[in-house]
């Protein structure tokens, strides 16, 4: 087969046309050399059943070998199991495993897994394990220790904790999804200290034994990798294929996560594009249409290359597999503000094998790719899998060189130069290297120290990052040189070196001084977005003059600066309302400010008691106009379906200015809270609104319904009024349903031979609500002057639900059973 990059049109009817999946896979070999790749690339088979079947997940050792995790128990979780580790490894080069060991048998339901520490880590919901293999003799020294329990796996088969990848910092990153929420903690931790993880990345420290939510959001996200400035990305398994993650952020879809209660918005995807059409997801997959557009919704693995072996373009490139699109997607990443956008690019591989779903990828020391193959047919969300496949294939440019590493045999010196490797393989595993070795009593990391300072001084912005990442895991940055590295040329060590400050407990004083200064005078998004990123690991005292620095920035345009800036802002709200009122007025950031007023307005709402809205009013006072409409707005929002509320100190004169506005929106912004703060001068000026025949019907209409919805009394006998108003009758009629009055059956009726059909209709709804109401329209319709047809089967189910017996006799009397 041809294996030039294809249009995406003869690409989508090249898998279209891909063979029938009921007579099985292809054979290996086969579907290696049929896939479509681009030109000067290969692909060829790295291992295939029997020598491994249902690859879940699989990492590479410091030797270049691979760790497969065997997840044999998919589909149904058992107490005991028999999911396994296997170790493959090529041993002369050829690019094809040719010995095969079991390490490890007797997981339930494992997810992922991840060398280093002198172990193996597994992910098995409910517990995060490490298997300890400290003499590297590939068996291990004992049973499985849990380090942590509590995760989430009744709820759902798939949609659950999976993982790991190394992070530059020297956590284990993982992923976690939306349908099996978890309650971490160490083995006998009491209910009310454990930590609550319900879809997003989580982190683990190796040494420390510290679990961290790092981002929160998404719904099922399946592989997370970093790139060259140590940027974290996610692949998400439905909707959205792909999220820059933030610390701290939080993430589309919502959900109705507790977690994310005061997110009045999330973060978007980064990437402009989907893989889908849209619509229903699972009835287009397959179709030209859906093919063409990258294959499909579902995604798993995460893959930043920065490998070296493929050509410079390829670099910093996201990888993912599609699942149902048989392929591996690739995404273009361009920074754009404090983050990026993720262009469609063309895909990195498409099978011809109608069994491949891709799973997990991962760089090999020789710059290839290794990618997974599960090797079945069906949904994502398939119960009975084919046990007895599984492919690995390595997907190379050109004829990669022949390599054979042990970087454990290294020298620290040795594992130094590794940073400046091209291929970031060698870069993680040195890293990782240095950062056990540190853990150990007898290290003496001051050579090592040295030469990773000079790294720091010298090369372009990668590299110094790297010897930045490598100082922290190895200890070699104290808090004055953490603080000097602040104002250093670099946006990213600035960022970094901000967060590295407030890894471990409160930064000095004379940080979080900087950290003002930064927020107030520093150009950079970058840098200003890891600074709200921090500011959720400080405590509230601390937070202050630094969020007022972050808003007098206008990042209204960014897609992640208000947002980030609003979560650490968020919890001062409820802290000090007065403050943070003052605070919106000066931001500079809508979005802010608007978050902020609907903040104080709900917590006002739930401490009814003692809830006060007088700071909100003190600072329409003192506001420009802009900043008014937005503390309105979010005031409206936090106390959207509240019928009463306290007046607020200062609001009758608040409000006179207020309705004088030249701005609609205000005006109606301001009416509509001083009706729910019961002003008289409010609902005199609404109904004043609604009987003026100069106002638009629009002003009209919108002051009806604001009346109705806070129960205005003796508001029903305007509505009646309002009946021989053409161009109100639609509201009056609606809003009458609100209402318990004698007279409405008999007037609706009266004008019921003039009315639309749209009005009949909620005639008739309205007639329906109440039992007198109720008896009213069936006698008119036994007397013929409301058709029978005229009443749905809907609206007699209303009326048999409102249990007055004489309704019920009267309805089947007139209607019928």
């Amino acid at each position: 087969m041809n294996r030039c990059v294809l249009t995406l049109g003869l690409v989508a009817a090249g898998v279209t046309a891909a063979g029938d999946p009921t007579a099985g896979p292809m054979p290996a070999d086969k579907a290696a050399r049929d896939m479509i790749l681009p030109n000067g690339f290969r692909a060829t088979v790295f291992a295939a059943e029997p020598d491994v079947v249902q690859p879940i997940s699989f990492c590479i050792d410091d030797r270049g070998r691979l760790f497969v995790a065997e997840a044999m128990n998919y589909g149904e979780w058992k107490p005991t199991g028999k999911d396994r580790i296997i170790i493959l490894e090529d041993s002369d080069g050829d690019g094809r495993a040719d010995s095969r060991k079991v390490f490890y048998e007797g997981f339930n339901y494992i997810t992922g897994i991840e060398v280093g520490f002198g172990g193996v880590w597994v992910m098995s919901p409910p517990g995060l394990y490490f298997i300890p293999d400290r003499d590297g003799d590939d068996k291990p020294d004992g049973p499985p220790e849990l380090v942590f329990d509590g995760f989430g796996y009744k709820e759902s088969r798939h949609n659950l904790a999976n993982g790991f990848t190394w992070g530059p910092d020297g956590w284990l990153y993982a992923g976690h999804g939306r349908t099996s929420p978890s309650e971490v903690g160490k083995p006998g931790t009491p209910p009310e200290m454990r930590i609550h993880c319900d879809g997003g990345v989580y982190r683990i420290h190796p040494t420390r034994r510290v679990f961290e939510n790092f981002a929160d959001g998404t719904t099922n996200p399946w592989g997370v990798d970093f790139d060259d400035y140590g940027q974290c990305f996610v692949s998400n398994c439905v909707n959205p294929h792909l999220f820059h993650m933030i610390q701290g952020g939080h993430y589309e879809p919502w959900r109705d996560r507790p977690s994310s209660r005061y997110a009045y918005e999330r973060l978007p995807t980064c990437a402009d594009h989907l893989h889908y059409p849209g619509g229903n997801l699972r009835a287009k997959l397959g179709t030209d249409e859906t093919l063409a557009m990258g294959g499909g919704h579902a995604h798993c693995g995460t893959l930043i290359y920065l490998g070296g072996q493929f050509p410079a373009d390829f670099r910093n490139n996201v990888f993912m597999c599609n699942v149902h699109g048989r392929r591996i997607n690739r995404d273009i990443l361009r920074r754009k503000g404090s983050g990026y956008t993720a262009s469609h690019g063309k895909d990195l591989m498409i099978s011809a094998d109608p069994w491949f779903m891709g799973v997990t990828l991962r760089t090999g020391p020789d710059g290839s790719a290794f990618v997974s193959d599960w090797s079945d047919t069906g949904e994502c969300h398939t119960y009975k899998p084919h046990t007895d496949n599984g492919r690995i294939y390595k997907i190379s440019y050109g004829t990669p060189d022949k390599v054979r590493v042990d970087l454990a045999r290294k020298t620290d010196d040795e594992l130094v130069k590794f940073q400046l490797n091209r291929n970031d393989w060698y870069v993680r595993h040195a890293r990782r290297l240095l950062q056990e070795r540190a853990a150990t009593p007898r290290w003496n990391g001051d050579a090592v120290h040295v030469a990773l300072r000079q790294q720091l001084v010298n090369g372009d912005v990668p590299q110094r990052l790297r010897a930045l990442w490598a100082l922290h895991v190895t200890g070699g940055l104290d808090a004055k040189f953490k603080l000097a590295l602040l104002d250093d040329a670099s946006e990213h060590v600035r960022a970094w070196a901000i967060q590295l400050l407030c890894e471990i407990g409160e930064p000095s004083a004379e940080a979080l001084t900087k950290f003002a200064e930064i927020a107030k005078g520093d150009p950079s998004p970058v840098a200003r977005l890891y600074l709200a990123a921090a500011l959720r690991r400080l405590s509230l005292a601390n937070r202050w003059s630094i969020a007022e620095g972050l808003v007098s920035h206008d990042d209204s345009a960014d897609a992640n600066l208000p947002l980030m800036d609003w979560y650490a802002i968020e919890p001062l709200v409820a802290a000090d309302p007065a403050r943070a009122l003052q605070l919106a007025a000066r931001a500079r950031i809508p979005l802010v400010r608007t978050f902020i007023a609907r903040r104080a307005a709900e917590d006002a709402v739930l401490r009814a008691d003692k809830g006060d809205l007088s700071p909100w009013a003190a600072a329409l006072g003192s506001a420009s106009d802009t900043v008014r409409l937005d503390l309105l707005a979010g005031a409206r929002d936090g106390l959207r379906g509240r019928k009463s509320m306290r007046m607020p100190d200062g609001w009758s004169a608040a409000y006179a200015q207020l309705a004088a506005s030249p701005d609609a929106t205000v005006r109606d912004h301001a009416t509509v809270l001083s009706v729910v703060f019961g002003d008289p001068k409010a609902l005199a000026d609404l109904r004043e609104a609604v009987r003026s025949r100069t106002a638009t019907t629009a002003a009209r209409v919108a002051a009806i319904e604001v009346l109705v919805e806070h129960h205005v009394a003796d508001f029903a006998q305007l509505l009646h009024e309002l009946l021989g108003e053409k161009s109100l009758r639609l509201a009056a009629i609606r809003g009458l349903a609100a209402y318990d009055h004698a007279d409405t059956p008999k007037l609706i009726l009266a004008h019921y031979s003039n009315l639309t059909p749209e009005e009949r209709h909620d005639a008739v709804a309205t007639l329906a609500s109440r039992p007198v109401y109720a008896l009213a329209l069936l006698d008119a319709i036994e007397r013929k002057a409301v058709p029978r047809a005229d009443v749905s089967a809907f609206v007699s189910r209303q009326m048999y639900a409102l249990s007055d017996r004489r309704v019920t006799d009267r309805l089947k009397e007139v209607w019928g059973e």
